[in-house]
């Protein structure tokens, strides 16, 4: 057999990541003498801080060291619980409907082989990361792409969405605030957003890595706080490391 032959169809059509190339010839140069500035991997330009450190040390002193449960460890669940039902993401503190994984990108990912499949398309409003329509690829769907220019601020409307929709729209990416543009979509944009994907029967997920980068008085948006139709709807992901 032939190393042709050993990939599946699906993984034959998965594209290399740009972004890990682009980091990957960052540190190459750096490594070399070169002053480089890293636009690739979106990851903090300073040191984890000490504190964080310290409380991973302090659990490998306290034996931590054994498998976790595979929906992520309960006291972290839970505590994750609490905080979205503060941010009126959750209506009840339920570790259930947490479940911590590897990193955020592997959330979409899980969040897109639970709920996709072949004959499913996926819409992804552009500008978009470019791991989104590798990972509809994988779980077998179809990217479909919902352009929106300088002149919108880089936000697709609802409009726009129902106009793309057809029978075979299971899933719409949302990622505010946005990687690549910083676009901010405002709580009337998405609330015409939730509304439709409550009126039309889609699924929404929310890609909220970015939360806590909010400058001059923005505010961030969740989608699925706009009540119990909403909460349905939307599968939030989020992740620790752009959060200190």
């Amino acid at each position: 057999m032939n190393s042709e032959n050993m990939l599946s169809q699906w993984a034959k059509n998965v594209s290399p990541s740009p972004t890990l190339a682009v980091d990957a010839k960052a540190k190459e140069l750096k490594a070399a003498g070169e002053d480089v500035c890293g636009f690739g991997a979106g990851e903090p330009d300073f040191d984890t801080p000490s504190f964080i450190k310290e409380a991973g040390a302090k659990a490998l002193a306290d034996g931590m060291t054994k498998y976790a449960p595979a929906g992520g460890l309960p006291a972290l669940r839970s505590a994750l619980a609490d905080q979205y039902q503060q941010l009126g993401v959750l209506q009840d503190a339920n570790p259930a409907q947490v479940v911590v994984s590897p990193g955020g990108k592997y959330s979409c990912y899980l969040a897109i082989l639970a709920t996709c499949g072949p004959g499913d398309e996926v819409l992804i409003p552009a500008p978009y990361w470019v791991s989104y329509p590798e990972m509809a690829k994988l779980a077998g769907a179809t990217p479909k792409f919902i352009f929106a220019g300088d002149e919108q601020g880089f936000k697709v409307s609802a409009q726009q969405i129902e106009e793309a929709l057809t029978s075979q729209t299971k899933l719409v990416i949302l990622n505010s605030p946005s990687n690549p543009t910083g676009c901010l979509y405002s709580k009337a944009e998405m609330e015409e957003i939730v509304e439709l994907a409550c009126n039309k029967d889609f699924l929404l997920m929310s890609d909220e890595i970015y939360e806590y980068l909010l400058y001059d008085g923005a505010e961030h948006f969740r989608p699925a706080s706009f009540g119990e139709d909403a909460r349905d709807r939307v599968i939030t992901v989020s992740g620790f490391s752009k959060t200190f």
